[in-house]
């Protein structure tokens, strides 16, 4: 168990780690499991022999961390914008690799933080998106959120925003993605949701 001081904890990939309702007035609060180790330790383990077995075990500790979020603040019926958690535990090794002496609960909080501004007040269907032999399952609600995003960019048509995916939102997402040096493929994948909800309200 770690003891982590939330004022104390540095801004992760531009996103500040705020603190969290259940602290104490010193912004203490007890961290157990993989939460509890630095980020030096996660990418050591899962760059190492046992990196599957890791990847499976973080997913879970993610998703029982989205899970307790999901449940405690108002207003969020899904803080994350993707289906599967193993993109978010490659999202948060990529975040540890520059953030070395974070512990690894305040990694997925400031990743949860951003992706809030991409959150689902209520159920939606879930997409299932393919191109060029890539997929990404999501629900068409935050499909709705990322072509709303791309209108404000002036990247798709006024009024065009349905929460489907079809060619011009594809392209759309492609011309983005050349625009910000992400791999162009077309897909709202973790990387591509990530840096869009940064952007929001920019």
């Amino acid at each position: 168990m770690h003891i982590l001081r939330i004022t104390a904890v540095a801004l992760l990939a531009g996103v500040g780690v705020s603190p969290a309702q259940a602290a104490t007035e010193t912004g203490d609060f007890a961290v157990y499991g993989w939460g509890a180790r630095d980020c030096t330790a996660i990418v050591t383990i899962l760059d190492g022999e046992q990196g599957a077995q890791a990847r499976g075990q973080l997913a879970e500790w993610i998703s029982g961390y989205i899970s307790a979020r999901n449940r405690v603040v108002d207003g969020y019926y899904d803080l994350t914008p993707i289906k599967s958690q193993y993109p978010l535990v490659a999202l948060a090794r990529n975040i540890c690799t520059n953030n070395a002496d974070q512990l690894f609960e305040a990694v997925v909080d400031a990743m949860m933080s951003t992706f809030s501004k991409l959150a689902l007040s209520e159920n939606s269907p879930i997409a299932q998106l393919s191109r060029n032999g890539r997929s990404a399952t999501l629900n068409e609600s935050t499909l709705l959120k990322v072509q709303q995003f791309l209108i404000a960019k002036e990247m798709l048509e006024e009024g065009s925003a349905d929460g489907k995916y079809g060619p011009k939102t594809a392209e759309a997402i492609e011309a983005w993605q050349e625009g910000v040096g992400l791999t162009a493929t077309g897909l709202p994948d973790i990387a591509t949701l990530f840096l869009m909800a940064q952007q929001v309200d920019q």
